[in-house]
């Protein structure tokens, strides 16, 4: 081909040629070709249970504030009698409804809250379970919330409220530091959440105290 006087020749390795895919989202796989399902197991929570096995009532998308936040709310359970999926502690959570608004927690532990194993969690929203094959929930945690991560999220499907599947997350491409740099960070913020978590308590066990003195 000639342009401007130049003559441009292009040699093409035909064993290196791909096939054709269809997939909306190929061009954003990284270098190493590693995903999600690379490094964690995603699933449904399929445990069902009655509400009356907790203390909280049922955890919601509304409960979890925006920003880099470990803690969410708790509330006290005044649901009726009933089965809900069930969670145990330092379960970490991806809300699938809306995914790109990275509704991600982690639960905590039964003694930050000053109560005794086990203790568990209902759930009431769209969560999928993410349990990673390296055991660090919070530094997961704070990669499924990175900037990162939400801008490979699919749309996903369900018009006004679409939800992404399993398979979808298990596909995103992820770029993360070696084991050695996860676990620093992971135990830093474990004990940020530790700290978080005993504020969290106290701060909530004022505000009853008081509340219960002005009635």
């Amino acid at each position: 081909m000639k342009k401007n006087g130049y003559t441009f020749l292009t040699i093409v390795d035909t064993a290196r040629i791909k096939t054709g895919i269809w997939n909306p989202y190929y061009y954003k796989e990284n270098e190493l070709g590693y995903s999600l399902s690379d490094f964690v197991v995603i699933q449904k929570i399929e445990t069902k249970g009655n509400i009356n096995l907790s203390d909280f009532a049922p955890i919601e998308y509304k409960n979890i504030p925006t920003g880099e936040l470990l803690t969410f709310s708790l509330e006290d359970n005044s649901v009726k009698a009933g089965r809900y999926s069930i969670i145990g502690e330092q379960a970490l959570l991806f809300g699938t409804m809306r995914a790109y608004l990275g509704n991600v927690l982690v639960t905590p532990k039964a003694k930050w809250l000053e109560k005794e194993s086990p203790i568990f969690y209902p759930i009431n929203s769209e969560f999928v379970q993410i349990i990673p094959n390296d055991k660090l929930p919070y530094f997961w945690w704070s990669y499924l919330k990175s900037a990162l991560f939400l801008h490979q999220m699919p749309t996903g499907s369900g018009g006004t409220r679409p939800r992404v599947s399993i398979e979808n997350l298990k596909q995103i491409p992820v770029v993360v530091p070696m084991l050695e740099e996860r676990t620093k960070i992971n135990n830093c913020l474990i004990e940020l959440a530790e700290q978080s978590w005993r504020n969290y308590i106290l701060c909530r066990n004022i505000i009853k105290k008081n509340n219960l003195c002005s009635n």
